[in-house]
């Protein structure tokens, strides 16, 4: 066997899956040798960004750090803030399924200096949810170290002239068999951001005030009991207000005023063991229970009509799951089983000329057991097969009870010393999230248009199931850098997609299976030292090209949304008599332009790049001073829509959101 030997005799929790680490900035090449040894020798890659890398370029939250993320895409444009891969890249926390609500969105309130890494995986394997159509990010919290550490960090700076600062603090320490790590960040942020739009009718610009108030507090506990047995404690709350005024000007004449706020509170446990057996088995289990409350409230004003929406949403997991995992001979076996119950409660009440009171209440119980094997086949090759089983029981206006088997299977295989090729096919789901299912109205109040609808879910909504195959070649160098190439393909079934019609005279917007898709994607990553040239010059490099079709009603069109291509390409530079560290980077997506879909609508979005530019300064062993420039290129976000009835244009939207300029300043310190 290449390596699976070693982990069960050091308890390692993370058994089945490659490490495979992206750095999106530095080229390190002391802290890249281990790492770049080891994705050359797993069998199931795995992207990994490193935490000390994740907040160079000032991101100040997970959703940020997503967004420069290799295979990742957020969506932009027209005010959206919305999920990765729009709703394809399943995300988790620490393994967990994160929990959301109505208002704001988890990744937003979960600080970059928390987090000890992101694992990214294409296609997923058997111990991973099969909800992994388009992949899975995880993200890894900290964990307390072997030795007493206290970091404090204090950032401050701008955002188009208005004030932002961040707070946080961190203790880690062990006192006999105990390890624990505390920490706190208290942040204070203000936005002022500016939109135009143009349609058929009028022109408008908006002017948006914002303020984001946040302080959470993180602790984890673990207890190693004896060599052979391991306890976790891992506990997280978050309590945070976001309140945002909005004026917009018309050239009908006319004058609209927005009251936008909320509350929200979500709470973060986990309680889990582990148990070496022997040296080669080992047993682990986990309990869980997180929980997401908000509540808010929108007030709209245009000078003769007042509406007001106030809605409360909360979003809870509680369960349990366990694994056991032998070693024997050339096979390293893993199976484990989980059980869990996921609620969801929405209270929608509009008053005003629009009147409508909506309460939705969602419950699903899931099951799931898997199996895994890991085969080395000589020295050169490992085969990684499994299956995963997973059961649904949904419980709202409609009882859904849905079964799957997820299949698949890795292979690694070494060319060379330095090349490998690797392999995989995967079976995926994509269940509709219950927001997707819940029929509770989301009115957008007066401001009713094309991409200001209302948003409600659809209960006859089916899942989605893919068929996925990957392929890569990597070569490493000899410096420790690499070259990739890869791609991969999915059919998919039952596509969902989101549909905005004209209803009674109102759009509304609800997701619905549009039918059968295909996507495919070629991925390009180069990572390489520049040292023997320049001393302390890195750059980096990734690239994703992409197509996609979809079948529905005997038309053919492509998927919407999908961005032709994206990529990152960054520079490096350390001046070690200086103890300074500077860098850019810039990151580009390209747009889109989706064809008339069902409804008569399309649209279509122009492509933008971000620069980001950063300097690190040590100012001794304690002191380090960090600048970033963020968002130098400041261009708008430019997305157009369109309105088709019996084939003629009958309605045209264009809308801006532009895009700002703002800049950090750290002082962090550690004892």
């Amino acid at each position: 066997m290449l390596y699976r030997p070693l982990i069960l005799v050091t308890c390692t929790l993370s058994l089945t899956c490659a490490q495979e680490i992206i750095q999106l900035d530095k080229i390190s090449v002391e802290d890249a040798y281990s790492v770049i040894k080891e994705r050359k020798e797993n069998s199931i890659a795995k992207r990994i960004i490193k935490g000390e890398e994740l907040s160079q370029y000032g991101d100040m939250n997970a959703l940020e750090i997503l967004k420069r993320t290799p295979g990742v895409t957020i969506s932009d444009g027209k005010g959206k803030k919305g999920a990765p891969g729009k709703g394809y890249t399943k995300v988790l926390i620490d393994g967990e399924e994160i929990s959301s609500t109505k208002r704001g969105n988890p990744l937003e309130r979960l600080s970059s200096d928390t987090i000890e890494r992101l694992e990214v995986m294409t296609n997923s394997s058997a111990e991973y949810s099969a909800e992994s159509m388009g992949g899975i990010v995880n993200i890894v919290l900290k964990k307390p170290g072997s030795q007493g550490k206290t970091i404090a960090k204090v950032t401050a700076g701008a955002y188009e002239g208005e004030p932002i600062a961040s707070v946080f603090a961190q203790r880690e320490g062990k006192e006999g068999k105990l390890s624990y790590l505390i920490n706190t960040t208290i942040a204070d942020n203000s936005q002022d951001d500016t939109a135009s739009t143009t349609t058929d009718t009028y022109v408008e610009s908006t002017d948006s005030d914002s303020r984001y108030r946040s302080l959470s507090l993180n602790t984890k506990l673990i207890y190693i009991a004896s060599s052979k047995d391991k306890y976790q404690f891992d506990g997280a709350i978050n309590r945070s207000d976001y309140k945002k005024e909005t004026l917009q000007q018309r050239t009908t004449p006319l004058t609209i005023t927005q009251h936008d706020e909320w509350d929200a509170l979500m709470i973060w446990s986990k309680f889990s063991g582990s148990h070496n057996l022997s040296g080669t088995e080992l047993v682990e289990w986990k309990l869980k229970y997180h929980q997401n409350d908000s509540q808010g409230s929108t007030r709209f004003d245009n000078g003769t009509t007042i509406n007001t929406q106030n809605d409360e949403g909360a979003f809870g997991v509680f369960g349990a799951d366990g694994s056991y995992s032998i070693a024997l001979d050339e096979h390293f076996i893993k199976t484990g089983a989980e059980i869990k119950r996921l609620h969801r409660r929405d209270d929608v009440t509009t008053d005003g000329s629009i009147v409508s009171d909506g309460h939705q209440r969602l419950r699903e119980d899931k099951g799931s057991w898997y199996i895994q094997d890991e085969i080395s086949v000589g020295e050169k090759m490992v085969v990684t097969p499994g299956v995963r089983f997973e059961r649904s029981v949904r419980r709202f206006d409609q009882n859904i009870d849905i079964d799957y088997v997820a299949p698949s299977l890795h292979a690694l295989y070494k060319l060379s010393e330095n090349d490998n090729l690797r392999a995989s096919v995967a079976k995926t789901v994509k269940l509709p999230r219950l927001s997707e299912l819940s029929d509770s109205l989301d009115s957008s109040l007066d401001e009713n248009d094309i991409n200001h609808p209302d948003v409600t879910g659809n209960p006859n909504l089916k899942e989605e199931s893919a068929l996925s195959y990957e392929v890569r070649y990597e070569h490493f160098f000899e410096d420790k850098g690499i070259i990739s190439i890869g791609g991969f393909y999915r059919d998919i079934s039952d596509k969902i997609e989101k549909r905005t019609t004209l209803e009674s005279g109102r759009y509304v917007e609800r997701p619905y299976n549009s039918g059968e898709a295909k996507l495919w994607s070629l991925e390009l990553e180069l990572k390489k030292s520049l040292d023997g040239y320049v001393k302390g010059l890195g750059v980096f490099g990734n690239a994703t090209v992409q197509n996609s079709s979809l079948i529905t009603d005997g038309v053919k069109r492509t998927i919407k949304g999908t961005n032709n291509y994206l990529y990152n390409i960054g520079i490096d530079h350390r001046l070690s008599v200086y103890a300074l560290t500077y860098g850019a980077a810039y990151r580009y997506v390209s747009g889109y332009d989706d064809p008339v879909d069902e409804s008569g609508v399309a649209e279509s979005q122009e492509g933008y790049g971000v620069l980001d530019l950063y300097a690190t300064k040590r100012l001794d062993s304690t002191y380090k001073l960090g600048l970033n420039l963020k968002n130098i290129t400041q261009e708008s976000i430019k997305t157009t829509s369109k309105r088709y009835v019996g084939g003629v244009l009958n309605e045209n939207r264009i809308d801006n959101e532009h895009s700002r300029f703002h800049f950090l300043v750290t002082l962090e310190g550690r004892w």
